[in-house]
Protein backbone atom coordinates (compact mmCIF):
# COMPACT_ATOMS: atom_id res chain seq x y z
CA UNK A 1 0.00 0.00 0.00
CA UNK A 2 3.06 2.60 0.99
CA UNK A 3 4.13 1.89 -3.04
CA UNK A 4 0.74 2.86 -3.91
CA UNK A 5 -0.07 6.10 -2.25
CA UNK A 6 3.82 7.44 -3.07
CA UNK A 7 2.04 7.95 -6.73
CA UNK A 8 -0.83 9.51 -8.48
CA UNK A 9 -4.07 7.66 -8.73
CA UNK A 10 -3.78 5.03 -11.63
CA UNK A 11 -7.19 4.39 -14.16
CA UNK A 12 -7.12 2.25 -17.14
CA UNK A 13 -8.56 4.62 -19.10
CA UNK A 14 -7.19 8.15 -17.95
CA UNK A 15 -3.93 6.17 -18.63
CA UNK A 16 -4.96 5.21 -21.97
CA UNK A 17 -5.74 8.62 -22.98
CA UNK A 18 -3.00 10.23 -21.31
CA UNK A 19 -0.46 8.18 -23.03
CA UNK A 20 -2.09 7.64 -26.45
CA UNK A 21 0.59 9.22 -28.72
CA UNK A 22 2.72 6.17 -27.32
CA UNK A 23 -0.03 3.39 -28.17
CA UNK A 24 -0.52 5.34 -31.63
CA UNK A 25 3.09 5.46 -32.49
CA UNK A 26 3.75 2.02 -31.74
CA UNK A 27 0.97 0.92 -33.46
CA UNK A 28 2.32 2.93 -36.25
CA UNK A 29 6.16 1.70 -35.81
CA UNK A 30 4.33 -1.72 -36.30
CA UNK A 31 2.06 -1.38 -39.30
CA UNK A 32 5.28 0.18 -41.73
CA UNK A 33 7.38 -2.90 -40.21
CA UNK A 34 4.43 -5.08 -41.56
CA UNK A 35 3.96 -2.52 -44.84
CA UNK A 36 7.82 -3.12 -45.46
CA UNK A 37 7.61 -7.07 -45.05
CA UNK A 38 4.85 -7.67 -47.38
CA UNK A 39 6.72 -5.53 -50.26
CA UNK A 40 10.52 -7.17 -49.34
CA UNK A 41 9.38 -11.25 -48.99
CA UNK A 42 9.36 -12.85 -51.73
CA UNK A 43 5.82 -13.55 -53.29
CA UNK A 44 4.66 -17.20 -52.97
CA UNK A 45 1.39 -18.80 -55.13
CA UNK A 46 -1.32 -21.09 -54.19
CA UNK A 47 -3.19 -23.32 -56.42
CA UNK A 48 -5.72 -25.68 -56.13
CA UNK A 49 -7.03 -29.13 -57.66
CA UNK A 50 -10.17 -30.57 -56.76
CA UNK A 51 -10.55 -34.79 -56.80
CA UNK A 52 -13.96 -35.94 -56.26
CA UNK A 53 -14.60 -39.56 -54.07
CA UNK A 54 -17.35 -41.55 -55.78
CA UNK A 55 -17.80 -43.64 -52.37
CA UNK A 56 -21.61 -44.49 -53.67
CA UNK A 57 -19.84 -47.08 -55.85
CA UNK A 58 -18.30 -49.08 -52.66
CA UNK A 59 -21.05 -48.94 -50.66
CA UNK A 60 -24.09 -51.18 -50.08
CA UNK A 61 -26.58 -48.11 -48.18
CA UNK A 62 -26.25 -44.95 -47.20
CA UNK A 63 -24.71 -45.47 -43.66
CA UNK A 64 -21.78 -47.67 -44.91
CA UNK A 65 -21.33 -44.63 -47.73
CA UNK A 66 -20.68 -42.05 -45.21
CA UNK A 67 -18.49 -44.28 -43.34
CA UNK A 68 -16.44 -45.23 -46.21
CA UNK A 69 -16.06 -41.54 -47.59
CA UNK A 70 -14.72 -40.48 -44.24
CA UNK A 71 -12.33 -43.11 -44.18
CA UNK A 72 -11.36 -42.70 -47.97
CA UNK A 73 -11.14 -38.58 -46.99
CA UNK A 74 -8.68 -39.22 -44.47
CA UNK A 75 -6.47 -42.40 -46.36
CA UNK A 76 -6.21 -39.30 -49.37
CA UNK A 77 -5.23 -36.66 -47.13
CA UNK A 78 -2.48 -38.55 -45.46
CA UNK A 79 -1.40 -39.86 -48.79
CA UNK A 80 -1.17 -36.32 -49.92
CA UNK A 81 2.24 -35.72 -48.40
CA UNK A 82 3.79 -39.68 -48.42
CA UNK A 83 6.93 -40.10 -49.90
CA UNK A 84 6.03 -42.25 -52.59
CA UNK A 85 3.12 -40.07 -53.67
CA UNK A 86 5.66 -36.97 -53.89
CA UNK A 87 8.19 -38.94 -55.64
CA UNK A 88 5.61 -39.61 -58.26
CA UNK A 89 4.86 -36.71 -58.65
CA UNK A 90 8.58 -35.57 -59.18
CA UNK A 91 8.21 -37.87 -62.04
CA UNK A 92 5.29 -36.05 -63.69
CA UNK A 93 6.05 -34.10 -66.98
CA UNK A 94 4.87 -30.67 -66.17
CA UNK A 95 6.59 -30.40 -62.66
CA UNK A 96 10.44 -30.79 -62.15
CA UNK A 97 11.84 -31.19 -58.81
CA UNK A 98 15.74 -31.17 -57.53
CA UNK A 99 17.95 -34.09 -56.51
CA UNK A 100 17.36 -33.30 -52.86
CA UNK A 101 13.64 -33.28 -53.89
CA UNK A 102 13.97 -37.15 -55.12
CA UNK A 103 15.90 -38.17 -52.19
CA UNK A 104 13.47 -36.85 -49.23
CA UNK A 105 10.59 -35.29 -50.83
CA UNK A 106 8.29 -35.07 -47.05
CA UNK A 107 10.82 -32.31 -46.11
CA UNK A 108 11.11 -30.07 -49.34
CA UNK A 109 7.84 -30.41 -51.54
CA UNK A 110 6.22 -31.84 -48.61
CA UNK A 111 6.09 -28.63 -46.71
CA UNK A 112 4.27 -27.18 -49.93
CA UNK A 113 1.38 -29.58 -50.18
CA UNK A 114 -1.78 -29.90 -48.34
CA UNK A 115 -4.58 -31.74 -48.80
CA UNK A 116 -8.16 -30.82 -47.26
CA UNK A 117 -11.90 -32.02 -47.17
CA UNK A 118 -13.23 -29.51 -49.72
CA UNK A 119 -16.40 -26.96 -47.88
CA UNK A 120 -17.57 -30.25 -46.18
CA UNK A 121 -18.33 -32.52 -49.57
CA UNK A 122 -17.28 -35.70 -50.40
CA UNK A 123 -14.54 -33.57 -52.50
CA UNK A 124 -10.77 -32.65 -51.37
CA UNK A 125 -8.38 -29.87 -52.42
CA UNK A 126 -5.05 -30.64 -52.92
CA UNK A 127 -2.86 -27.13 -52.74
CA UNK A 128 0.38 -26.52 -53.09
CA UNK A 129 2.67 -23.23 -53.02
CA UNK A 130 5.24 -22.22 -55.38
CA UNK A 131 7.42 -19.65 -56.26
CA UNK A 132 5.61 -18.96 -59.94
CA UNK A 133 2.04 -19.61 -60.11
CA UNK A 134 2.81 -22.12 -62.81
CA UNK A 135 5.01 -24.19 -60.50
CA UNK A 136 1.86 -23.76 -57.93
CA UNK A 137 -0.51 -25.87 -60.33
CA UNK A 138 2.11 -28.03 -61.76
CA UNK A 139 2.60 -29.02 -58.22
CA UNK A 140 -1.02 -29.58 -57.48
CA UNK A 141 -1.91 -31.04 -60.38
CA UNK A 142 0.90 -33.68 -60.13
CA UNK A 143 0.25 -34.10 -56.35
CA UNK A 144 -3.31 -34.67 -57.18
CA UNK A 145 -2.79 -37.52 -59.86
CA UNK A 146 -0.17 -39.13 -58.00
CA UNK A 147 -2.15 -39.43 -54.45
CA UNK A 148 -5.04 -41.43 -56.83
CA UNK A 149 -2.49 -43.23 -58.68
CA UNK A 150 -0.86 -44.65 -55.62
CA UNK A 151 -5.03 -45.06 -54.01
CA UNK A 152 -5.49 -47.55 -57.36
CA UNK A 153 -2.00 -49.44 -56.85
CA UNK A 154 -2.85 -49.57 -53.08
CA UNK A 155 -6.18 -51.11 -54.14
CA UNK A 156 -4.52 -53.54 -56.65
CA UNK A 157 -1.44 -54.84 -54.29
CA UNK A 158 -4.38 -55.29 -51.73
CA UNK A 159 -6.66 -57.67 -53.87
CA UNK A 160 -3.47 -59.33 -55.92
CA UNK A 161 -3.59 -62.11 -53.44
CA UNK A 162 -7.15 -63.49 -53.98
CA UNK A 163 -6.64 -63.14 -57.67
CA UNK A 164 -3.63 -65.30 -57.48
CA UNK A 165 -5.27 -67.24 -55.31
CA UNK A 166 -8.20 -67.96 -57.35
CA UNK A 167 -6.53 -68.26 -61.03
CA UNK A 168 -3.88 -71.09 -58.91
CA UNK A 169 -7.37 -72.81 -58.20
CA UNK A 170 -8.57 -71.83 -61.61
CA UNK A 171 -5.46 -73.65 -62.86
CA UNK A 172 -5.93 -76.60 -60.46
CA UNK A 173 -9.15 -76.98 -61.55
CA UNK A 174 -8.37 -77.19 -65.44
CA UNK A 175 -5.71 -79.11 -65.27
CA UNK A 176 -8.16 -81.93 -62.64
CA UNK A 177 -10.90 -81.64 -65.62
CA UNK A 178 -8.49 -82.00 -68.30
CA UNK A 179 -7.63 -85.30 -66.84
CA UNK A 180 -11.43 -86.51 -65.85
CA UNK A 181 -11.77 -85.76 -69.81
CA UNK A 182 -8.81 -88.04 -70.59
CA UNK A 183 -10.05 -90.98 -68.19
CA UNK A 184 -13.97 -90.67 -69.59
CA UNK A 185 -12.36 -91.04 -72.77
CA UNK A 186 -10.36 -94.04 -71.91
CA UNK A 187 -13.20 -95.76 -70.14
CA UNK A 188 -15.90 -97.99 -72.06
CA UNK A 189 -18.98 -96.11 -72.42
CA UNK A 190 -21.46 -97.17 -70.01
CA UNK A 191 -19.54 -98.57 -67.67
CA UNK A 192 -19.31 -97.83 -64.18
CA UNK A 193 -16.18 -96.22 -63.81
CA UNK A 194 -17.35 -93.68 -67.19
CA UNK A 195 -20.32 -92.71 -64.83
CA UNK A 196 -17.81 -92.10 -62.03
CA UNK A 197 -15.50 -89.60 -64.20
CA UNK A 198 -18.87 -88.00 -65.86
CA UNK A 199 -19.82 -87.01 -62.01
CA UNK A 200 -16.11 -85.71 -61.56
CA UNK A 201 -15.95 -83.97 -64.55
CA UNK A 202 -19.61 -82.02 -63.93
CA UNK A 203 -18.27 -81.53 -60.03
CA UNK A 204 -15.08 -79.83 -61.43
CA UNK A 205 -16.76 -78.09 -63.99
CA UNK A 206 -19.21 -76.84 -61.46
CA UNK A 207 -16.42 -75.74 -59.65
CA UNK A 208 -14.56 -73.97 -62.05
CA UNK A 209 -17.78 -71.89 -62.91
CA UNK A 210 -18.14 -70.90 -58.99
CA UNK A 211 -14.69 -69.50 -59.14
CA UNK A 212 -14.42 -68.06 -62.42
CA UNK A 213 -17.54 -66.06 -61.33
CA UNK A 214 -15.73 -64.97 -58.14
CA UNK A 215 -12.69 -64.00 -59.64
CA UNK A 216 -15.11 -61.94 -61.97
CA UNK A 217 -16.46 -60.26 -59.23
CA UNK A 218 -13.38 -59.70 -57.35
CA UNK A 219 -11.96 -57.54 -60.10
CA UNK A 220 -15.33 -55.84 -60.78
CA UNK A 221 -14.87 -54.51 -57.47
CA UNK A 222 -11.51 -53.93 -58.24
CA UNK A 223 -12.03 -51.57 -61.06
CA UNK A 224 -14.56 -49.76 -59.62
CA UNK A 225 -12.29 -48.89 -56.15
CA UNK A 226 -9.24 -47.99 -58.77
CA UNK A 227 -11.67 -45.51 -59.97
CA UNK A 228 -13.50 -44.30 -57.22
CA UNK A 229 -11.13 -40.84 -57.42
CA UNK A 230 -11.29 -38.74 -60.44
CA UNK A 231 -9.77 -35.06 -60.51
CA UNK A 232 -12.96 -32.60 -61.28
CA UNK A 233 -11.01 -29.50 -61.38
CA UNK A 234 -7.56 -29.17 -62.47
CA UNK A 235 -5.45 -26.25 -60.70
CA UNK A 236 -5.07 -23.07 -62.73
CA UNK A 237 -2.46 -20.75 -61.93
CA UNK A 238 -3.29 -18.08 -59.75
CA UNK A 239 -3.71 -14.30 -60.62
CA UNK A 240 -2.24 -12.98 -57.32
CA UNK A 241 0.73 -14.04 -54.76
CA UNK A 242 -1.06 -15.72 -51.87
CA UNK A 243 1.54 -14.42 -49.64
CA UNK A 244 2.77 -11.91 -48.44
CA UNK A 245 -0.66 -10.16 -48.14
CA UNK A 246 -0.04 -6.56 -47.36
CA UNK A 247 -4.13 -6.02 -45.85
CA UNK A 248 -3.27 -9.37 -43.60
CA UNK A 249 -0.16 -8.36 -42.52
CA UNK A 250 -0.93 -4.41 -41.84
CA UNK A 251 -4.22 -5.66 -40.34
CA UNK A 252 -2.64 -8.20 -38.06
CA UNK A 253 0.77 -5.52 -37.56
CA UNK A 254 -2.07 -2.96 -35.90
CA UNK A 255 -3.60 -5.32 -33.47
CA UNK A 256 -0.04 -6.15 -32.23
CA UNK A 257 0.68 -3.08 -31.99
CA UNK A 258 -2.19 -1.48 -30.51
CA UNK A 259 -1.74 -4.58 -27.87
CA UNK A 260 1.99 -3.97 -27.15
CA UNK A 261 1.52 0.04 -27.37
CA UNK A 262 -1.05 -0.32 -24.60
CA UNK A 263 0.71 -2.61 -22.33
CA UNK A 264 3.89 0.03 -22.52
CA UNK A 265 1.46 2.89 -21.96
CA UNK A 266 0.22 0.78 -18.46
CA UNK A 267 3.41 0.27 -17.96
CA UNK A 268 4.95 3.66 -18.66
CA UNK A 269 1.99 4.79 -16.68
CA UNK A 270 2.04 3.06 -13.92
CA UNK A 271 6.05 4.16 -12.84
CA UNK A 272 5.36 7.75 -13.59
CA UNK A 273 4.82 9.75 -10.94
CA UNK A 274 4.10 12.82 -12.23
CA UNK A 275 0.96 14.57 -11.48
CA UNK A 276 -1.39 14.62 -14.63
CA UNK A 277 -4.92 15.41 -12.80
CA UNK A 278 -6.00 17.17 -10.20
CA UNK A 279 -7.15 13.83 -8.14
CA UNK A 280 -3.01 13.16 -8.33
CA UNK A 281 -2.45 16.80 -7.13
CA UNK A 282 -5.49 16.62 -4.60
CA UNK A 283 -3.89 13.22 -3.40
CA UNK A 284 -0.37 14.34 -2.89
CA UNK A 285 -1.02 17.40 -0.88
CA UNK A 286 -3.62 15.42 1.08
CA UNK A 287 -6.42 18.30 0.02
CA UNK A 288 -10.12 18.52 -1.41
CA UNK A 289 -10.22 17.97 -5.01
CA UNK A 290 -8.20 20.56 -6.76
CA UNK A 291 -8.34 23.04 -9.92
CA UNK A 292 -6.93 22.92 -12.89
CA UNK A 293 -6.46 26.27 -14.83
CA UNK A 294 -7.19 25.69 -18.90
CA UNK A 295 -4.56 26.76 -21.81
CA UNK A 296 -6.41 30.05 -22.78
CA UNK A 297 -4.99 30.37 -26.08
CA UNK A 298 -6.55 27.38 -27.00
CA UNK A 299 -10.22 27.62 -25.84
CA UNK A 300 -12.52 30.35 -27.42
CA UNK A 301 -14.41 30.31 -23.57
CA UNK A 302 -11.73 30.70 -21.29
CA UNK A 303 -11.95 28.81 -17.77
CA UNK A 304 -9.20 30.02 -15.94
CA UNK A 305 -10.38 32.71 -14.36
CA UNK A 306 -13.25 29.72 -13.55
CA UNK A 307 -10.90 27.85 -11.34
CA UNK A 308 -9.66 30.70 -9.39
CA UNK A 309 -12.97 31.40 -8.29
CA UNK A 310 -13.53 28.08 -7.28
CA UNK A 311 -10.27 28.13 -5.43
CA UNK A 312 -11.52 30.91 -3.68
CA UNK A 313 -14.52 29.81 -3.03
CA UNK A 314 -13.19 26.79 -1.31
CA UNK A 315 -11.07 28.53 0.98
CA UNK A 316 -14.05 30.64 2.17
CA UNK A 317 -15.67 27.58 2.31
CA UNK A 318 -13.45 25.97 4.97
CA UNK A 319 -12.11 29.74 6.49
CA UNK A 320 -15.64 31.69 6.63
CA UNK A 321 -13.69 34.13 7.98
CA UNK A 322 -11.45 35.67 4.90
CA UNK A 323 -7.87 35.31 6.05
CA UNK A 324 -5.47 38.88 5.86
CA UNK A 325 -2.95 36.40 4.03
CA UNK A 326 -2.46 33.44 1.31
CA UNK A 327 0.76 32.16 0.92
CA UNK A 328 0.72 30.58 -2.92
CA UNK A 329 3.48 28.37 -2.88
CA UNK A 330 5.04 26.18 -5.86
CA UNK A 331 5.02 22.40 -5.18
CA UNK A 332 8.37 22.26 -6.73
CA UNK A 333 11.43 24.06 -8.47
CA UNK A 334 10.04 23.56 -12.02
CA UNK A 335 6.59 25.57 -10.59
CA UNK A 336 5.93 28.98 -10.24
CA UNK A 337 3.54 31.25 -8.48
CA UNK A 338 3.56 34.28 -9.42
CA UNK A 339 1.13 33.62 -12.41
CA UNK A 340 -1.51 31.90 -10.21
CA UNK A 341 -1.15 34.87 -7.30
CA UNK A 342 -2.21 37.19 -10.09
CA UNK A 343 -5.01 35.09 -11.04
CA UNK A 344 -6.26 34.53 -7.70
CA UNK A 345 -5.88 38.49 -7.44
CA UNK A 346 -7.71 39.51 -9.81
CA UNK A 347 -10.85 37.21 -9.16
CA UNK A 348 -10.99 38.74 -5.55
CA UNK A 349 -10.51 41.89 -7.05
CA UNK A 350 -13.55 41.15 -9.14
CA UNK A 351 -15.88 41.01 -5.99
CA UNK A 352 -14.55 44.32 -4.82
CA UNK A 353 -11.75 42.94 -2.26
CA UNK A 354 -8.51 45.32 -2.13
CA UNK A 355 -5.94 42.81 -3.06
CA UNK A 356 -1.99 43.24 -3.09
CA UNK A 357 0.20 40.97 -4.89
CA UNK A 358 3.58 40.24 -2.99
CA UNK A 359 5.62 38.27 -6.18
CA UNK A 360 8.68 36.19 -4.44
CA UNK A 361 8.75 33.52 -6.84
CA UNK A 362 10.44 35.86 -9.61
CA UNK A 363 8.50 34.55 -12.45
CA UNK A 364 5.82 37.49 -12.92
CA UNK A 365 6.44 37.96 -16.32
CA UNK A 366 5.12 34.65 -17.12
CA UNK A 367 2.38 35.63 -16.04
CA UNK A 368 1.98 39.54 -18.59
CA UNK A 369 -0.77 40.35 -20.87
CA UNK A 370 -3.55 37.83 -18.66
CA UNK A 371 -3.83 39.86 -15.72
CA UNK A 372 -2.03 42.72 -15.86
CA UNK A 373 -3.56 46.44 -15.25
CA UNK A 374 -6.51 44.81 -13.20
CA UNK A 375 -8.17 47.44 -11.13
CA UNK A 376 -8.01 47.22 -7.34
CA UNK A 377 -4.83 44.84 -7.31
CA UNK A 378 -1.28 46.01 -6.10
CA UNK A 379 1.44 43.88 -7.53
CA UNK A 380 4.79 44.56 -5.00
CA UNK A 381 7.88 42.13 -6.86
CA UNK A 382 9.67 41.50 -3.57
CA UNK A 383 13.89 42.15 -3.61
CA UNK A 384 15.50 38.89 -4.27
CA UNK A 385 17.94 39.87 -1.60
CA UNK A 386 14.98 40.12 0.82
CA UNK A 387 12.96 37.47 -0.10
CA UNK A 388 15.50 35.31 0.73
CA UNK A 389 15.83 36.27 4.30
CA UNK A 390 13.07 34.74 7.00
CA UNK A 391 14.26 37.93 9.02
CA UNK A 392 13.22 40.09 6.45
CA UNK A 393 10.29 38.45 5.07
CA UNK A 394 8.81 38.12 8.34
CA UNK A 395 8.38 41.86 8.37
CA UNK A 396 7.32 42.62 5.08
CA UNK A 397 3.79 43.70 5.86
CA UNK A 398 5.20 46.25 8.61
CA UNK A 399 7.36 47.54 5.33
CA UNK A 400 4.72 48.36 2.83
CA UNK A 401 2.42 49.94 5.11
CA UNK A 402 -0.75 47.04 4.30
CA UNK A 403 -3.71 48.14 5.83
CA UNK A 404 -5.79 45.66 7.48
CA UNK A 405 -8.76 45.64 5.02
CA UNK A 406 -6.44 44.31 2.35
CA UNK A 407 -6.14 40.67 1.14
CA UNK A 408 -2.72 39.78 0.29
CA UNK A 409 -1.51 37.16 -1.58
CA UNK A 410 2.17 36.52 -1.56
CA UNK A 411 3.55 33.85 -4.35
CA UNK A 412 6.54 32.24 -3.17
CA UNK A 413 8.71 29.56 -4.61
CA UNK A 414 8.63 26.16 -2.88
CA UNK A 415 10.68 25.35 -0.22
CA UNK A 416 13.18 23.05 -2.51
CA UNK A 417 14.31 26.88 -3.81
CA UNK A 418 13.57 29.07 -1.03
CA UNK A 419 13.09 29.07 3.10
CA UNK A 420 10.43 31.82 2.00
CA UNK A 421 7.02 29.92 2.43
CA UNK A 422 8.29 28.29 5.58
CA UNK A 423 9.47 32.16 7.43
CA UNK A 424 6.07 33.46 6.05
CA UNK A 425 4.28 30.62 7.72
CA UNK A 426 5.11 31.98 11.31
CA UNK A 427 2.19 34.88 10.70
CA UNK A 428 0.54 33.48 7.38
CA UNK A 429 -1.12 30.55 8.35
CA UNK A 430 -3.28 29.69 5.13
CA UNK A 431 -1.85 28.40 1.69
CA UNK A 432 -2.56 27.27 -1.56
CA UNK A 433 -0.52 24.84 -3.65
CA UNK A 434 0.59 25.52 -7.37
CA UNK A 435 1.66 22.68 -9.72
CA UNK A 436 2.04 22.42 -12.89
CA UNK A 437 0.51 19.69 -15.31
CA UNK A 438 3.32 16.70 -16.45
CA UNK A 439 6.39 18.32 -14.50
CA UNK A 440 5.79 18.24 -10.89
CA UNK A 441 6.13 15.39 -9.01
CA UNK A 442 3.94 13.36 -6.64
CA UNK A 443 6.90 13.07 -4.03
CA UNK A 444 7.62 16.97 -4.84
CA UNK A 445 4.22 18.09 -4.10
CA UNK A 446 3.44 15.80 -1.03
CA UNK A 447 6.56 17.11 0.77
CA UNK A 448 5.75 21.03 0.25
CA UNK A 449 2.05 20.33 1.77
CA UNK A 450 3.64 18.33 4.88
CA UNK A 451 6.30 20.68 5.21
CA UNK A 452 3.80 23.74 5.14
CA UNK A 453 1.51 21.66 7.51
CA UNK A 454 4.85 20.85 9.86
CA UNK A 455 5.37 24.86 9.87
CA UNK A 456 1.84 25.43 11.02
CA UNK A 457 0.32 26.53 7.96
CA UNK A 458 -3.05 25.12 6.79
CA UNK A 459 -3.36 24.23 3.17
CA UNK A 460 -6.97 25.32 1.87
CA UNK A 461 -6.36 24.28 -1.96
CA UNK A 462 -4.15 23.26 -4.66
CA UNK A 463 -4.17 24.67 -8.32
CA UNK A 464 -2.87 22.37 -10.93
CA UNK A 465 -1.71 24.50 -13.91
CA UNK A 466 -2.16 23.17 -17.17
CA UNK A 467 1.07 23.92 -19.30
Amino acid sequence: MGALDDRPPFTLLHALVHRHRIILAIAGLACLAAGALSVLLPKTYEATAIIYLDTARTATDFDAGIAAGDLLQHDFIVSANSRPTLQEACNSPDFNCSPSDLVAPETTIGKLVSASVYRGTSELAVSAKGRTPQDAAALANAVAQAVIDQDAEEVIRLYQPAKDNLNKQLAQLASEMDAEQKALAASPQGSSAAAAHEAALTRLQNAYTLTTTRLMDLSQRQDRLTNVATIVQRALPPSKPESPNPLLYVGAALVAGLCVGIFIALLIERFDDRIFSAEGLARAAAIPPAFVTHDVQWLLFPKTKRAYSRALANMLARSPDLPHAVLVVAASARDHSDPVAGGLGAVAASAGQRVTVMEFDGHSADAAGKFSQVAGVTTIPMPEALSQSPAGVSRLQGLQGLTDGEFVLMSVPSPDVSPAALALGRSVKHSIIVATDGVTHFGDARRTADLLRESGVDVLAGILVKS
